[in-house]
């Protein structure tokens, strides 16, 4: 019994494994919310570096050079997706005051709108709105059960 719940124990236990992919120091990072916008739209930056308490640097092509500040243990700041961007992927470069960097992507899409609906079926609201032909059979579908819902009211009860 006593190899059985060493067993469980073993199985439920975590394993970490080391990571040897390279990436940021730990604490140096940055994102963007929502990490895919149109042009027009204003999205949030959020960044770590070991010195959060002064401001540090964003820069992309699609914004330019940002001052990330310190608010509530973080670096933040917001830019606005220029309507001049062209869709596609940008990367956000972080520089912290002490040299260490991390980087990010932003999907830019165009402000055109969508030229057809979500393929979610039937589609009868897709282009413009439901045809005619469903707009009347489901109108005397409406009347005729109306009909039968009043017509078994008028019949006298047998008993």
């Amino acid at each position: 019994m006593r190899s059985l719940s060493l067993l469980g124990l073993l199985l439920i236990t975590p394993v970490t494994v080391p990571s040897t992919s390279p990436g940021p120091p730990p604490g140096v990072f940055v994102e963007v919310t929502p990490s895919t916008a149109q042009v027009g739209r204003l999205v949030g930056i959020r960044a770590g570096c070991p010195e959060n308490g002064k401001p540090a640097t964003v820069s992309s092509t699609v914004f330019g050079q940002i001052t990330v500040h310190p608010q509530d243990g973080f670096l933040t700041a917001t830019a606005t997706v220029p309507q001049s961007a062209r869709a596609g992927d940008y990367v956000l470069r972080l520089r912290c005051p002490g040299g260490r960097s991390a980087t990010t992507r932003l999907h830019v899409l165009d402000s055109g709108r969508p030229t057809r609906g979500p393929a979610t079926g039937f589609g009868g609201m897709a282009h413009g709105g439901p045809p005619p032909g469903l707009l009347l059979a489901g109108g005397g579908a409406v009347a005729i059960a109306a009909g039968l819902w009043i017509g078994r009211r008028r019949r006298p009860s047998a008993g």
